[in-house]
């Protein structure tokens, strides 16, 4: 009886933890859209990189969101 509580509980959680990755996922995917746009306008100051310098690569930032998640994250 006490795991079978035990094992709803933690299916709950584990689905409350689904919900929660799914929603940064979705942050995420707006916020580069949104990066995406800005480096596209040429009004944004800051936007792309200054001419002559290249662009700064940072780790992980191209990395497949669902790769990601397979691993455990970045």
């Amino acid at each position: 009886m006490e795991h079978e509580k035990h094992a709803r509980r933690l299916e709950r959680e584990a689905d409350r933890l689904k919900e929660h990755v799914d929603e940064v996922g979705r942050e995420i995917d707006e916020t580069r859209q949104e990066w995406d746009s800005k480096q596209r306008d040429s009004s944004i100051p800051g936007a792309q990189p200054d001419p002559g310098e290249e662009e700064e690569r940072v780790a992980g930032a191209e990395a497949d969101e669902e790769e990601l998640r397979d691993r455990g994250g970045p």
